[in-house]
């Protein structure tokens, strides 16, 4: 924002990522001491969770004067989607499907404090939504309907940079996206109504439930340095604080459930255990100006994943430790309007997984551990228009 040209600058840009994902189950068992007793099925299935999503974002910058520009960033900072393919596979009471979205909308302001150093900061406004859903039986029937977990908030936070230019070759930029604190209100639901209990099918009551859970901050530190008139080299260091997730807790605020066995007000509904590291990102690239029109990129990062152990992924959200490759371009059409496109290809590590469901124990319901792997790779494809007005 700080170097953007005389009057309004506005940027619109999409992302599809294909996440290639296939889950492999070693085992499934039921803990001792809980509602089925003990038990150990070895089991050799997979869930293919493959997802095409669209992510969007969008900025805009208003110079004021020399020193001063305004500007709106609307963007989805953190999400997740995925689906089972098959919703009765082993893992069917840890997952069968879940999303997270994210809508980030951030003003700000940016003033250049002297020749070559500008700060900026600026509120952000995030709204959260999160769905799961599984199967809630406890193995008295083979098949259930999903248990559901539905629910929104809106958050504050705040965002706030520096940057500074030692000489005309050289930028060194240092940004910070706050934390946001949500208090989730939703519900806890049976999609179809009722429960399938060993006496046959019961009618389920919608639960209100409030889960609280505050976002990472996040520090990125970066350089853009000048090589030559036509070439100039990038670096980024950042900085995720994920440790902050260590667990979520789904209070109830209403009574429901079974009639039989009712959930009260304060009872855990589900406890999501997360109890992660925090995440590093180290990227290198480079861009050359192969015409007055056409600049060409390409650039590698190695992505340090909060997730380290297997205990601390989830069938889910299978995250490992990541290598990224990406080339791209950019094309002017005119002095006023240019084009982005780059592609990105994601190597995982391998993801061992060691997780056990986190709907609280209960007559019907054991604790169930999955043991099993996660073969996963992604690429992103990515498309921006650039428009000076």
């Amino acid at each position: 924002m700080s170097l953007a040209g005389p009057g309004l600058a506005t940027e619109s840009h999409v992302s599809l990522l294909y996440a290639d994902i296939d889950v492999r189950a070693n085992s499934v068992s039921v803990l001792p001491g809980t509602a089925l007793g003990s038990s150990t099925a070895l089991v050799d299935d997979h869930a293919n969770v493959d997802q095409l999503v669209a992510i969007g974002a969008s900025y805009a910058s208003w110079r004021v004067d020399k020193d001063l520009v305004l500007g709106l960033a609307v963007n989805a900072p953190f999400g997740s989607k995925n689906k089972a393919q098959d919703p009765t596979w082993s893992g069917e009471y840890h997952f069968r499907s879940s999303q997270l979205l994210t809508v980030n909308v951030n003003p700000i302001a940016s003033y250049q404090l002297a020749p070559g150093l500008f700060i900026g900061a600026g509120p952000q406004l995030q709204y959260l939504a999160l769905t799961i859903k599984a199967n809630p039986s406890g193995g008295l029937a083979p098949s259930q309907s999903n248990s559901v977990l539905d629910g929104d908030d809106i958050g504050l936070g705040f965002t706030g940079g520096v940057l500074w230019q030692p000489s005309p070759a050289t930028s060194i930029g240092l940004g910070f996206r706050s934390s946001v604190a949500h208090e989730i209100e939703g519900d806890a639901s049976m999609a179809a109504g009722f429960l399938t209990t060993g006496l046959g099918t019961a009618p389920f009551a919608p639960i209100d439930f409030e889960a609280k859970l505050r976002t990472p901050e996040i520090a990125t530190l970066s350089l853009r340095q000048a090589l030559s008139d036509t070439t100039r080299l990038l670096a980024t260091v950042e900085w995720s604080n994920w440790s902050r997730l260590d667990k979520v807790d789904f209070i109830a605020t209403s009574q429901g459930g079974l009639g039989s066995q009712p959930i009260v007000q304060g009872q855990a509904i589900n406890i999501l255990d997360f109890h992660w590291d925090d995440g590093w990102f180290f990227a290198l690239g480079a861009e050359w100006d192969a015409s007055n029109a056409m600049t060409l990129r390409a650039g590698a990062a190695y992505e340090i994943s909060p997730i380290r152990d297997p205990e601390q992924r989830k069938i889910n959200v299978s995250d490992s430790d990541r290598i990224w490759l990406s080339v791209g371009a950019t094309y002017a059409l005119t002095a006023a309007m240019a084009f982005d496109l780059a592609y990105t290809h994601i190597f995982f590590d391998d993801a061992p997984i060691d997780s056990l469901t986190t709907t609280p124990a209960s007559a019907t319901t054991p604790v169930r551990r999955f043991t099993g792997s996660a073969d996963q790779a992604a690429d992103i494809v990515s498309l921006s228009l650039k428009t000076k007005w």
